[in-house]
Order: structure tokens, then C-alpha cells, then sequence
């Protein structure tokens, strides 16, 4: 072990006095998934089968850009075993209900020395394969020691990660150098990896495989269900408030309220980011008079949405329901988060409207700014007045809408071609079985 190594590891394991309680409080409710954190997989969470693929997924966002990949590559070889570990309980269920049960879905270990050597003993993998952004120090010595490859596909490097990385280049540079293939985002992303001592023969630009699989996704039954579901008319304008955050969670629908001044009959949507933000959406919508659905109240039972606002509490139907919009904004713009996935709304042939916060959606919004197919904010008050402009204007949207989906599908064919990564980075032994 480097020095750098060690310490790391005496840093790492001081945090732990904090970290390990701080886990077991948020995940109170989730105690298998914290103890497959730890390590502690089953021992037959694997088929027998060669090559062995880990591929790795932070939370709900890369675990939708690394099922397309996942499933082409099991096409693609279908002798082949893969698992995907995941570093969020809602992550976790997006995955399993996204994925065959022949693909295991687990916890992702924490980088502790004493738990990696537990998962690597269960995984036994022969490549790893992470999305977009996470590099941990033990993780990756263990992967050279075990003498594993590694891919990184959908990259992402922000500049201020970057600059952090670069603080502590002998723990980070090793990693950068280590990956066969690191396939970057955009051309930012990339010249930030080469900033950090990744080899420029094995660092490329590719995009995401997001936007493959938006596109398949898009079913032309999913709005007539929603609607039928929902009990929309016809003539109501639908407005989406996708993926809140923070202040967005009262910011968005303030905005409603004052469309609804001039649209009476305007149904608002309100989708936040986490569900733990539901009890103080509840309480502003009640100080506010306004009465409102939980989106449980209607699925399921047999009632009918009669009140003008439907707040969604459960996860995955977000997508879903941008079907339906005709005004929708999407959510972490307003704060300072920098944004979450604002091509979703394109797929279905819809126009965006966003804040100005952007540094993890750079990419995207150049590409909508580029095709005329968005609207970005400065502030709640100019999304409001937006939305009362186009509200009369409905038809003329549509047109920006169909921009951008074509700008989506302009986008897509990724998938394929990290496959082909994948399958290029096997050492020589594995070549037989492609």
C-alpha cells in the first residue's frame, strides 16, 4: 500500500466515527440495504457464468443511463453474468423494476478496506463498468490488485471537481490512469479526466446512453392512460413541475398560481426530487387554500381527480407523466443543484422550461439552447410570466416541442458503441467468448 493509500485510509476510517451513524439513521428504515453496503451479500448473489461484469450505478440518474447498456451488453453476450450495484435505496428499486431478475441489484460497498474484501469475494468480477462520476480510492486499488479492468461510461468531471481532484492528485491521478476506457459526457468532461493524467488514447467523448433509452421509452399509450387516469380534459392545459428541489417545492407552484389567474382551468403537477419533501409541500399547499390530490389518493382507488393540483408521492412515474405536460419546468435550476435530466420532457416531444442553475446539464442545454427548444429562467416570476404567455400559445409550443425531440434523436446510438467498449476492454483471455 502507497502512502497516499494509508492515508487515505486513516482519514477514511476517522470519518467513519461520524459516517457509520449518520448511515444507520438515514437508512432506519432500509436495514437490509445498509448491511449490503457493509458487504454482507448472499452468497449465491451470483449465477455461475463468465465474464463476471460489476457494473455500478450512484442513484435513480445513472441507474437510467446504465440499464440500456446493461441489457444491450447481456444481448450482446448472453453467457455473460452482470451485476449492478447501486448507492441508494431509490436508486435500488428503480433498478430491480427496470431490469430482469436474472441481473442482481445490491447495495454498493462502502470503501472500507474489510467490506471491499468481503463484496470482491462474492462479485469476482472480471471487468467493472461505473457511470458517470464515482472514483473511490480502495475501490480501485482493489480492482488492481485483483488484477480487474475497468470502464467508465457516461463520464462526468465538473471543474470543481476537478479542482479537488487535482489537490490530491497522488490518491486520484493512479485512477484516472488505471481505466481502459473512459467515455466522457462532453468535451468539458473530457479535458478535465486529461487534466488528471487520463491517457488521451483511451479518453473519448461518446454522450450518454440516457438518451437511448428515452427515446425507446417514450410509449404513445402512456399519455392516454394518464389522462384517463388523472381525468384531464381535453381543452386543460397541463403544467409539470418535475424533480423540486429545496425552495423550487413552493417557487413552482406559486408560478401556478399565477398562470391559474389567467387559466382557471390549468391542472399543476408537482413532482419533487425526494419524497421526504412531501409533508412540507402538503403543509404550503394548505396554508395557501389550495386543495389538492396526492397522486395515492387517485391511483388505484377508484376516485376521481376533482381538485386543480395533483402532488405526486411515490417515485419512477416522473417520466411518465411528462407526457402529458404542455408547460413543464424542470426542477434543481432554480437552486443551486445545477440541474437534472431536462431532456426527459424532449422524448415526448416536449419544450423545458429551467432556472439558470445548469453546471450538471451544461451539455443538454446546449444542445436545446442550440435547437431553439427551450426556455431558461432567471427566476420563479419569469417562469410565471412565461407560462402565461404560452399558455394561449399552446399550439405554437408543440412546434419548439418537436425540436426537440429531434434534437434528441439526433443524440442517440450510444448504447451500441459502449458496448463495444465494454467488450473491447476484456483482457485477451476473454476474447473467445464474444
Amino acid at each position: 500500500m502507497e502512502l497516499q493509500d494509508y492515508l487515505y485510509n486513516i482519514g477514511l476510517h476517522g470519518a467513519a466515527v461520524g459516517i457509520l451513524p449518520y448511515l444507520r439513521c438515514k437508512l432506519r428504515d432500509a436495514p437490509d440495504f445498509l448491511s449490503g453496503r457493509l458487504g454482507n451479500y448472499s452468497a449465491d448473489i451470483l449465477p455461475g457464468g463468465s465474464p463476471r461484469v460489476w457494473f455500478h450505478a450512484s442513484s435513480v440518474g445513472e441507474v437510467t443511463g446504465a440499464v440500456p447498456t446493461v441489457q444491450a451488453f447481456l444481448e450482446r453476450l448472453p453467457g455473460a453474468v452482470a451485476v449492478l450495484t447501486v448507492g441508494t435505496p431509490q436508486g435500488l428499486r428503480h433498478a430491480r423494476a427496470r431490469l430482469p431478475e436474472s441481473v442482481p441489484v445490491i447495495p454498493f460497498p462502502l470503501d472500507f478496506p474489510t467490506v471491499l474484501r468481503k463484496a470482491f469475494l462474492h462479485l469476482k468480477p472480471d471487468l467493472y463498468v461505473g457511470f458517470e462520476s464515482e472514483f473511490w480510492p480502495n475501490l480501485f486499488r482493489f480492482l488492481r490488485m485483483n488484477g480487474v479492468r475497468s470502464v467508465l461510461l457516461n463520464g462526468r468531471l465538473a471543474d470543481r471537481s476537478a479542482r479537488r481532484y487535482a489537490r490530491l492528485r497522488s490518491v486520484f491521478q493512479p485512477i484516472f490512469r488505471q481505466f481502459e476506457w473512459l467515455a466522457m459526457h462532453s468535451e468539458e468532461d473530457l479535458q478535465n479526466v486529461l487534466s488528471l493524467g487520463a491517457s488521451p488514447e483511451r479518453a473519448l467523448v461518446l454522450g450518454s446512453s440516457k438518451y437511448d433509452g428515452l427515446l425507446s421509452k417514450a410509449d404513445p399509450e402512456v399519455p392516454v392512460r394518464w389522462r384517463r387516469q388523472l381525468d384531464i380534459p381535453r381543452q386543460a392545459p397541463v403544467v409539470i413541475g418535475g424533480s423540486l428541489r429545496g425552495a423550487e417545492c413552493r417557487q413552482v407552484p406559486e408560478a401556478f398560481g399565477k398562470l391559474r389567474e389567467l387559466c382557471p382551468e390549468a391542472i399543476g403537477i408537482f413532482v419533487p426530487r425526494h419524497l421526504e419533501r412531501i409533508p412540507e409541500m402538503v403543509q404550503w399547499l394548505e396554508s395557501h387554500g389550495i386543495a389538492f390530490h396526492r397522486l395515492s389518493d387517485i391511483e388505484g382507488t377508484g376516485r376521481r381527480r376533482v381538485f386543480p393540483v395533483v402532488l405526486v408521492d411515490r417515485i419512477g412515474v416522473l417520466f411518465e407523466l411528462y407526457s402529458i405536460g404542455d408547460l413543464i419546468f424542470c426542477g434543481g435550476t432554480l437552486e443551486p443543484v445545477g440541474g437534472h435530466n431536462i431532456l426527459e420532457p424532449a422524448a415526448w416531444g416536449k419544450a423545458v422550461f429551467y432556472g439558470p442553475h445548469l453546471k450538471k446539464v451544461r451539455y443538454e442545454h446546449r444542445i436545446l439552447l442550440e435547437s431553439k427548444c427551450s426556455f431558461p429562467v432567471s427566476d420563479s416570476d419569469e417562469l410565471a410570466s412565461l407560462w402565461r404567455f404560452w399558455v394561449r400559445r399552446l399550439p405554437e409550443l408543440e412546434e419548439y416541442g418537436g425540436r426537440a425531440r429531434n434534437a434528441l434523436e439526433k443524440m442517440g446510438g450510444v448504447v451500441s458503441r459502449q458496448v463495444e467498449l465494454i467488450l473491447a476492454a476484456f483482457p485477451e483471455r476473454f476474447f473467445g467468448v464474444r
